[in-house]
């Protein structure tokens, strides 16, 4: 094994970027307005959603950027039609710091969006993490709809009003803090997409056309259990000793490989640099031992395929060569936008140095792996000596997250100011 593994010639930590952004159909700037003509949008969506099984990213990112980022044309109602069939669940289910009561303000509260089959091991991991610190308590409001729920179980918002006797806003308020708490969901993603629309945008007005969803249209809402410990057995009980689990053991056998097999999935490769930006995770030393006794079966590789990432390394056999494949061809320097949040931003790995706050707002541009430049609170900053004539262009993909014609600004512009005129509007953080 150690003999195979020095034979495998590591690729660039910038060529295994480029090839994640292709591995998850990231859309170039060079082809932003183009749609696919293999696979409709809702399969390309699907496919997306099963690559980022069980990720976590603040609720206004999916929509605000991280989908549009790989699906030209992106619908909601596909969305809607995933979680109403049942196939795909979303839940906060990273724990909520325990100062914070009230919850987080509910664009950047962290969305899980899983695929329903994998969803006990998302919840198991939460559960885990619950185990080990406090959970914040909901305020007044959202304590009687959260009592509400706990009554009369998963119930349409009518029905919740009608009950509670609570106005329409103060109902709205609770889910919403309820949400963030991770303590509740609905049937679809409507309901959360209504919560996140502003106050403004829902009453409309005579020039803006009223919303085609409500927090009314999100079917049934329900109570999730996730940061509730499992029950413990009596002290009675001769069969099993009073004793909490510990975190690493709170996924069985096959829970641990379908948790590799996702991740492989993602990532392509498995090392600890990368698996350190997943918010559910169990301990490194607890993968790497599945890791280990699945290259010894034969079906992974172990070794040094992505330079730049330390520690051990993990792929499937046709990854690898997938990989290797990808280095040696030649493609065409194309350009890539990305999102502070996006699972796929890879920017703290390329230049350690360099900070991003995750927030929708902020983005990173890359060419062929490369970061270029970063869009911090709409100022651009360069991270790389660029030509002066370049500049404007990228400045123009990095707002516009599309490529625009070659060509220089017109006489009296500045194409060295911080802030360029934006020709479609940034997402709402």
């Amino acid at each position: 094994i150690d003999q195979h593994r020095r034979n495998i010639k590591p690729v660039s930590l910038a060529t295994y970027t480029e090839f994640l952004f292709e591995r998850h159909g990231l859309r170039a700037c060079e082809a932003a307005d183009s749609s696919s003509l293999a696979l409709d949008g809702q399969t390309r969506l699907q496919n997306c959603i099963q690559l980022l099984d069980g990720v976590s990213a603040p609720a206004a990112a999916w929509e605000g950027s991280i989908y549009p980022a790989r699906i030209g044309n992106y619908d909601p109602q596909w969305l809607d039609l995933l979680s109403i069939s049942g196939r795909l669940a979303w839940g906060r289910y990273s724990l909520p710091a325990s100062h914070l009561r009230g919850g987080s303000p509910i664009k950047t509260t962290p969305i899980t969006m899983a695929m329903r089959r994998n969803l006990d091991i998302w919840q198991a991991l939460a559960r885990a993490a619950a185990e080990e610190r406090d959970t914040p308590e909901p305020g007044a409001t959202a304590l009687r709809v959260e009592q509400d729920l706990e009554s009369h179980g998963a119930s349409f918002f009518d029905e919740i009003l009608s009950r509670s006797g609570m106005l329409r806003t103060q109902l709205e308020q609770g889910l919403a803090e309820l949400v963030s708490l991770g303590r509740v969901c609905s049937d679809s993603f409507t309901g959360l997409r209504a919560l996140l629309l502003p106050e403004h945008r829902k009453s409309g007005g005579r020039r803006r056309r009223l919303p085609t969803f409500g927090v009314e249209d999100a079917g049934r809402w329900s109570l999730l259990d996730n940061f509730r410990p499992a029950e413990e057995p009596s002290e009675t009980s001769p069969s099993r000793p009073r004793r909490r689990p510990a975190p690493w053991r709170a996924l069985d056998e096959d829970q641990l490989q379908r948790l590799v097999e996702i991740h492989l999935d993602r990532w392509g490769v498995i090392c600890r640099p990368l698996l350190a930006r997943e918010s559910l995770a169990p301990p490194w030393r607890v993968l790497l031992a599945v890791l280990r006794k699945e290259e010894l079966r034969g079906r992974l590789r172990g070794g040094r395929f992505v330079a730049g990432l330390q520690g051990e390394q993990f792929a499937r056999a046709e990854t690898v060569d997938e990989l290797r494949k990808f280095s040696r061809e030649k493609r065409p320097e194309r350009h890539f936008v990305l999102s502070a949040a996006d699972p796929l931003n890879l920017l703290h790995l390329l230049l350690p140095e360099r900070s991003l706050p995750r927030l929708t707002r902020n983005r990173a541009l890359y060419r062929a792996g490369v970061p270029l430049a970063v869009l911090i609170s709409g100022e651009i900053s360069f991270l790389r000596e660029v030509a002066t004539e370049e500049q404007w262009r990228l400045r123009q993909m990095i707002v516009s997250a599309s490529a625009p014609p070659v060509s220089l600004p017109e006489s009296g512009a500045n194409p060295h100011r911080g802030r360029y005129p934006q020709s479609r509007k940034l997402p709402s953080a």
